[in-house]
């Protein structure tokens, strides 16, 4: 079953043709009544005669002389003499007039509805932005309710953290705690991966930003990554005023546009050395300060973007955050997530990595030397990062793939 995120943002008045419009309120009508449809829609009696009047009594129009045609209201050999001006009408002409007056101002009805819409739907469009841009992105992400993505049922869940386990076993503490969250939500009959806000504390290396890599691959949500130390982090994940030069939406609200998924998985790397950046109007911002509307529950449901000037609902967005130290961290961000500190993998844990990872790539042999290594350097207080690991298997294999030379 697909879920969608029906209340994710004001959607754009679906666009349907004059035609189909006509067509569809023709058959309201008809259903209710001609006569009891118009007089709802103010219309009265008295207003649909004197139409009848004028069609008989002058020239008839060829909007009604064209319904009488292709409804068959005459008979075929009195359709010549429509748009001529009838003198002595007979009871079934007259009936067939009416019953074309009626329809005509049903028509109109719907003509007026039309424009309306036309006029609505350039009003949400746009929205108090007039960028054409603005307009383009508003009419990409407005057309329709995002998903919400993540394992089907309970059974692909117990498999995603049981891949996530033996990718990352020394990070266990943090796959039982996803666990417990997602399982609670599924339990509820919310399929799909939505966690609170995380803070993964500890050295480089440590495959902190691998594990919500993995973690996004195991769940089929959408994943992107922002590198908290960038000048403009601030702006990059909630945009920018559209009045600004090289104006656009945060990075979550494109990710969402371009993959149709309400509830991406969003990396921020190294929070702890997120700066603040000053606009050309002399106003600060930092990434944390605007992280904290997109993290509480109360303001991320009706969030607005500075870009649409439109509310989403951003309050599915699963925020991973990463940091070598917790010191550099502002309270009030500490205060709204759930922080693990993780080290290094253990002696065990290395060993399984290095094999898992060097499957294919080098002998067995080579892979025992290269744990043999690795584990000595991390009992004297050297652990390698899981970069290092991944340099070094590299390395066997090209050395490996040299040929011998004689």
């Amino acid at each position: 079953m697909t879920h969608y995120l029906e209340d994710f943002t004001e959607l754009l008045p679906k666009r349907t043709t004059l035609g189909e419009q006509k067509f569809e309120l023709l058959k309201q009508a008809e259903a209710t009544g001609l006569s009891e449809f118009l007089r709802e829609h103010a219309i009265s009696d008295r207003a649909v005669e004197r139409r009848v009047d004028d069609e008989i009594g002058n020239f008839m129009t060829d909007r009604v002389a064209e319904i009488i045609t292709q409804r068959g209201l005459i008979d075929q050999d009195l359709i010549d003499l429509l748009g001529f001006t009838h003198e002595d009408p007979d009871d079934d002409f007259i009936a067939a007039v009416k019953d074309a007056v009626q329809v005509n101002f049903v028509f109109e009805i719907a003509e007026q509805n039309f424009k309306d819409q036309e006029r609505r739907h350039q009003s949400v469009r746009k929205n108090g932005a007039s960028h054409e841009e603005v307009q383009k992105f508003v009419a990409q992400i407005a057309t329709s309710c995002p998903t919400l993505a993540g394992p089907k049922t309970m059974h692909c869940l117990d498999v995603m953290i049981a891949e996530l386990h033996a990718s990352a076993p020394w990070l266990s503490g943090v796959s039982d705690w996803i666990y417990k969250a997602l399982r609670a939500q599924y339990n509820a009959g919310q399929t799909w991966l939505n966690l609170p806000p995380v803070i993964l504390v500890g050295p480089p290396g440590c495959g902190k930003s691998t594990y919500a890599r993995k973690l996004a691959a195991s769940s089929g949500v959408p994943v992107r990554t922002l590198d908290a130390a960038a000048s403009n982090a601030s702006f990059t994940v909630v945009g920018s005023d559209a009045t600004w030069g090289k104006s656009q939406a945060g990075v979550p609200l494109q990710e969402i546009a371009k993959t149709g998924v309400a509830n991406p998985i969003m990396i921020v790397d190294e929070i702890e050395k997120a700066g603040t950046m000053t606009s050309s109007s002399g106003q600060q911002v930092s990434l944390t300060g605007a992280l904290l509307g997109l993290l509480e529950p109360s303001s991320s449901t009706a969030w607005e973007c500075p870009h649409t000037r439109r509310n989403y609902n951003m309050s599915q967005i699963s925020w991973i955050m990463t940091a070598n130290d917790s010191a550099g961290i502002p309270t009030p961000l500490l205060d709204r997530c759930r922080v693990f500190n993780v080290e290094y993998p253990e002696p065990s844990d290395l060993a399984q990595l290095i094999r898992k990872q060097a499957a294919g790539k080098i002998f067995d042999e080579v892979a025992d030397c290269l744990i043999k290594r690795l584990s000595t350097e991390a009992s004297k207080g050297r652990p390698p990062s899981l970069r290092r690991i991944r340099q070094l298997i590299d390395e066997a294999a090209a050395v490996t793939d040299i040929p011998v030379l004689h």
